[in-house]
């Protein structure tokens, strides 16, 4: 599909991303952007890429594809720097957890004579870096894509084949809307996993249950990335965090009068909406 695909930073997505970029030999050649130069010896010696370098402007020279895989805030610092350095008809891809705020600001300073479609594959782990990367790690899973009326037909066609390509089935939404659910299918869990571990006693933990481990397994994740989604998503996220204060006021209530018959009308409707969830 390309001659050249550069991924600017090599943590578990961009690892990943290399990995099945070069197991269904979508690219001549992947190139390697971090600044690490242990992620980029580690990126070459599982074969995620084919060549390194710590300078993202040496990085991108002729690339078709080029993939931006780090923090939300650092995306928009990475695309100033690189953005006229850009091959002439070449794509850019990014594969931030929120789309609005990073699409307003690529798509304002984009040159012409390049594409720019935002991406979120759906796929991931609390786990962080390349030594977690896997090559089939997108297989089965959603990538959404955005589209704006800025975004290029041709381009947005190439890259939902891209995605498919991987394995990923595709769904093609306006940044907006995407982040309105986003913030309710992910954002908000991980706000009650990371609030919920912070609620507890440290030296409990030990006699902690699976029940804990289950609930609470996303709040191990990366904090920069988790940061700046939180940042960048904050007034959907926020009404979101209201909604669930509610419906735990609704649990509180029930619980304060011992409302047997409701509390089990609460839980029997919980159930039932979390078996419509595919495991």
């Amino acid at each position: 599909m390309f001659k050249r695909i550069t991924i600017i930073g090599l943590g578990l997505i961009g690892g990943s991303l290399g990995l099945s970029i070069k197991r269904h030999r979508f690219a001549r050649e992947v190139v390697g952007v971090s600044r690490r130069r242990k992620t980029l010896t580690r990126a070459l010696k599982i074969g995620a890429v084919d060549r390194v370098t710590l300078n993202s402007t040496e990085g991108i020279k002729d690339a078709d594809l080029i993939i931006l895989a780090t923090p939300i805030l650092k995306i928009i610092d990475i695309f100033k720097r690189i953005k006229e350095n850009l091959k002439e008809g070449c794509i850019v891809i990014d594969v931030g957890s929120t789309k609005n705020f990073v699409s307003r600001k690529i798509e304002k300073e984009i040159p012409e004579c390049v594409s720019y479609v935002g991406c979120h594959p759906m796929a991931g782990s609390e786990k962080k870096g390349i030594d977690f990367a896997r090559s089939d790690l997108f297989k089965g899973n959603y990538c959404i894509l955005t589209r704006t009326r800025d975004t290029q037909r041709e381009a947005l066609l190439k890259i939902r084949k891209f995605w498919e390509g991987l394995g990923m089935k595709v769904v093609i939404i306006s940044p907006e809307k995407h982040d309105r659910i986003i913030s309710s299918l992910s954002h908000l869990p991980h706000a009650v996993s990371v609030a919920l571990i912070n609620s507890l006693n440290n030296l409990e933990l030990k006699l902690s249950s699976g029940g804990l481990r289950d609930t609470t397994r996303i709040a191990a994740s990366d904090p920069e990335l988790w940061r700046d989604i939180f940042l960048t998503n904050r007034k959907n996220i926020l009404r979101e965090i209201g909604n669930f204060e509610k419906s735990l006021k609704i649990l509180k209530n029930l619980l304060k009068k011992s409302d047997k018959a409701g509390l089990f009308k609460f839980f029997h409707r919980a159930k039932v909406i979390r078996e419509t969830i595919s495991v």
